[in-house]
C-alpha cells in the first residue's frame, strides 16, 4: 500500500497519533506481518523517532478492528486497510498510485535477472514519481532489449531465416545492434512465428504496450494517467520481465 518514501510523507502530515503512526507504519509492504522490532526500525527510518520508547504492543491491542497480530507478527485489517486509505487521501497522496506501485513491485520479485530488474525498477520509480511517459518508455526499451538478447543468444539462425522469408533485403543479423534494422512491429511478427512468444502475448505487446511507447514518445496532445501505465508496466513485467 505505502512505499518506505511515501511512508515519510503520510505519516508526518497533520501531528499523527501514536496509533495512526504505528497503523500507518504496517501499511509499508502491506502484505508483510510485522514484529514490534521491524515496526520500530521503520518508523525510525521515517523520521518517528520517539517510535522507539512507544507501548506498541498496547497501542496495536487497542486499536480493535484495525489491527490483528498473527504467527507472523502485527498486520492490518481490511478495515485497517481502509482507514489508512482515508489517512491517504487527506494527504493528497495518489491512492491509485500507491496501490498500483504495491502490486507493481510484488511482481518485480518475480523477475530473478538483475539487468531486467533494473530496467523495471527504474519505471517503477518513474511510475511513482507520476513521469509517466517517462515509465511507458524505458519499460518499454528494456523490453525489447531483453528480448534481442534472448533471440541473439538462443534464436539467432530462426530469427534470421524466417527475417529473410519475409523480406530478401533483409540483412542478416550479426550482433544486438543488428536488430534495430528490423522494425519492432516486425521484430515481434518473426519471434512470434519461431515461437519465442505466442499469439496473443504479441498481439497485446504490439497494440497496446508498442502503440503506447510510440505515443509516449512523441510530441503530441496524448494524455495518459496511472492506471494506463501501470497496465503498461505490468503486462511488460509479467511476459517478458520475468519470463526472459
Amino acid at each position: 500500500m505505502l512505499t518506505s518514501d511515501q511512508l515519510k510523507q503520510v505519516v508526518h502530515f497533520d501531528n499523527r497519533s501514536q496509533r495512526d503512526c504505528i497503523l500507518i507504519i504496517l501499511a509499508v509492504d502491506v502484505t508483510v506481518a510485522k514484529d514490534i522490532t521491524t515496526i520500530r526500525e521503520i518508523g525510525a527510518c521515517a523520521g518517528v523517532r520517539k517510535v522507539k520508547s512507544w507501548n506498541i504492543s498496547d497501542i496495536l491491542a487497542k486499536a480493535v478492528g484495525l489491527a490483528i497480530k498473527t504467527y507472523e507478527g502485527w498486520e492490518l485489517t481490511d478495515q485497517g486497510q481502509q482507514y489508512i486509505q482515508s489517512l491517504i487521501h487527506a494527504t493528497d497522496l495518489n491512492v491509485v498510485i500507491t496501490n498500483a506501485s504495491q502490486s507493481l513491485r510484488q511482481h518485480l520479485k518475480l523477475v530473478t535477472k538483475p539487468k531486467s530488474a533494473v530496467f523495471i525498477e527504474e519505471a517503477i520509480v518513474c511510475f511513482e514519481a507520476r513521469q509517466y511517459r517517462a515509465a511507458v518508455i524505458l519499460s518499454w526499451v528494456g523490453a525489447i532489449s531483453i528480448l534481442h538478447h534472448e533471440v541473439f543468444n538462443n534464436h539467432l539462425t530462426k530469427f534470421n531465416a524466417e527475417a529473410l522469408r519475409r523480406d530478401k533485403k533483409a540483412r542478416q543479423v550479426k550482433n544486438i545492434d543488428g536488430f534495430c534494422r528490423t522494425g519492432e512491429h516486425d521484430f515481434l511478427n518473426v519471434i512470434e512465428y519461431i515461437g519465442i512468444i505466442g499469439k496473443n502475448v504479441k498481439q497485446t505487446l504490439q497494440n497496446h504496450c508498442l502503440q503506447l511507447r510510440n505515443a509516449c514518445g512523441h510530441p503530441n496532445s496524448l494524455n495518459i494517467a496511472e492506471n494506463a501505465v501501470a497496465s503498461h508496466i505490468e503486462i511488460l513485467t509479467l511476459n517478458v520481465f520475468s519470463r526472459f
